[in-house]
Formats: structure tokens, sequence, C-alpha cells
């Protein structure tokens, strides 16, 4: 599972403006084209995109001066994953504009298709060269060089088809090596959801149901938040059943309202709290129901209780069956 994903824009680059405005006409509906007829002007919009491209190294923060004993040799790091900054990336307004893929045409004037493309090659931008048979020995070896990511023949009849697979495909690809330093940081935890098979067939399930387009691994509350295609959102709240059984036994140590006791015992709700661990304080026990709501265990795994929460869904109402 991608720690974070959001729709993106795809730059399209070919010297025929009719083939720029068929496909722009073909995927409009479903994708953001950004279309070019000159490599100059496609090159230079490229650049001036260099530094948006997210860079997760400031997210680890270097914590080497905390005393970890005789655990730690001389030279030795200790980074903290801030995964918490993560979920501020749906405040960046242009992120949907950012070019994660350049669908490039092979034969053109002044610079050729893959000579564009070993041009961006220090870019995380994804590649695709449309190419005529001329150009298919040259596209097979820039490929096999890794200047380019695919190579389409333009004059396929399903040409469309093939490019609107190789889309998706690339894009994923692109968020993947982006979020690879953050994924392979949580596979380290004890415990993490977004490895867990049962997880990520449950995202997969909630993504298709509710139309979600975007998401964001989310470190407090734990979870994954959603968007769909309106901009309405989502929040996918999961937590370990260890952590289930700890937030209860400190809400009944706090001396919790019973009817918000007798919730977390069944295991059929969780809690949330806007505290450090999550946990309840008695500041809360006037709207304690605002915090809590109604939970499953994930099948297949035993492991974890997730939460689905809409966003425009009273909390005290959702509650009524569970009460009842």
């Amino acid at each position: 599972m991608l720690p974070f994903y959001h729709p993106t824009s795809i730059l399209v680059l070919d010297d025929d403006p009719l083939f720029l405005e068929s496909l722009d006409f073909q995927f409009s509906d479903e994708l953001s084209c950004q279309t070019f007829t000159r490599p100059d002007a496609a090159l230079e919009h490229l650049r001036s995109q260099e530094s948006q491209h997210p860079d997760f190294g400031h997210y680890f923060r270097d914590c080497s001066d905390m005393d970890l004993g005789s655990d730690v040799r001389h030279g030795d790091r200790l980074l903290r994953l801030q995964l918490s900054e993560l979920r501020s990336m749906v405040d960046d307004q242009a992120r949907q504009q950012r070019i994660s893929l350049a669908v490039v045409d092979f034969d053109m004037p002044k610079m050729t298709g893959v000579e564009f493309c070993r041009a961006i090659k220090d870019l995380p931008v994804k590649t695709v060269l449309l190419t005529g048979k001329a150009g298919l020995e040259t596209a097979i070896s820039a490929f096999n060089e890794g200047v380019i990511d695919c190579f389409l023949q333009k004059q396929d009849s399903n040409v469309s088809v093939s490019l609107r697979k190789e889309i998706k495909r690339l894009q994923e690809a692109y968020f993947s090596d982006l979020s690879d330093p953050i994924r392979c940081a949580l596979a380290l935890q004890q415990s993490c959801f977004i490895s867990d098979p049962s997880f990520i067939k449950l995202f997969k399930e909630v993504c298709q149901t509710n139309n979600v387009v975007e998401h964001y691994v989310c470190a407090s509350p734990p979870g994954v938040m959603m968007r769909d295609v309106d901009g309405n959102e989502f929040f996918l709240l999961i937590s370990d059943v260890a952590t289930v059984k700890d937030r209860c036994e400190a809400a009944e140590t706090q001396k919790a309202p019973p009817d918000m006791l007798q919730l977390l015992r069944t295991g059929k709700a969780q809690a949330w709290f806007p505290t450090t661990e999550g946990f309840y304080h008695p500041d809360f026990a006037a709207d304690w129901a605002r915090y809590i709501w109604p939970a499953q265990l994930l099948p297949g795994s035993g492991a974890w209780s997730y939460s689905f929460i809409r966003h425009e869904c009273l909390v005290d109402t959702s509650l009524q069956s569970q009460r009842a």
C-alpha cells in the first residue's frame, strides 16, 4: 500500500496539435492533461516544478543525541520519522497540477522524444514514449538504458487503451518511488497495518466503494485520511488490539462515563481522544461521544480493529445502534 496518493497531471508533448486535441478529448474526463507542441516549453515547465516534488528527507529528524546506552555504537545515527507531517500535504493547493508522467512523441523536429526524456532523467517524472515503426529499435534501446519507463507504438489501434493502462501504472510507480523512504521506515515497526494483506484488501474495498481518489497515512490518530472525487473526506481509524485494550483500561482508570466503558468493553467500538496517545481524559466527560465510533475486527487478521468514519455523519447518531 502506498503511504500517500493524490491526483496529478500528465504532460503530453507532440508537435501535432490535432493529436494533442484528440488525446485531451479522450482523457480530459479522467485526467488533467497539460499539452505542449514545443520541447523547450515542455522542458521549461517541468523544470519549474522541480523543487515541488515531495522530498521526504525532512520527514526524518536526527535523534542521535538521545541516550540509548550500549545499543548505539560510535557513528550510528538514530532517525525519527515525523509521519504527522504527511497529512499536511493535503493543504498543498498545487499538488494536483504537478506533473507525475510525461507522454512524449518520438519523432519531433529539433529534439527527439528520446533526447527529451534523457534531458529530464534526473526528475522523478515517469515517461512514456510514443513511437512509430522507424523508431522502435531506438525506443527499445532507450528503455533498456533506463531513459524511458515505457514505449508504445503510436499507430497501434489499441494505443489509447494501452496508454490509459500505463498512465495508471506509472502514476502509482511515481508515488511508490517518492514514498519508499517512509514505507521502509514503517516496515521496521513491530506492527504496521499498511503492510498487512488483510488491511490492504479492506482499504481497496473502501476506496472502490466510496470513489476514493486521494489518501494519506496518519499517525495521530492512526489510520488513513481519504477524499473522494467530490472532495468529501473519510477516515479509516485503525488500532492494534493491544492498544484498544490499553485505551479501555485507561478509560476505566480515569473513571470514564459508564455508557462509554460499556461500549469499549464489548470491542464493538473504539475511541480516540485529542490527547497525546488518544487516551480518555475527564476533560472530555461531557462530550465523549464525539470521540468514539463503531468498530470491527479486521477479517483474516485478528490483529486490528477499525472504524470507517464519514465526516458528514454525526458520531452520536452512529452510536445509537451500538448502545441498543
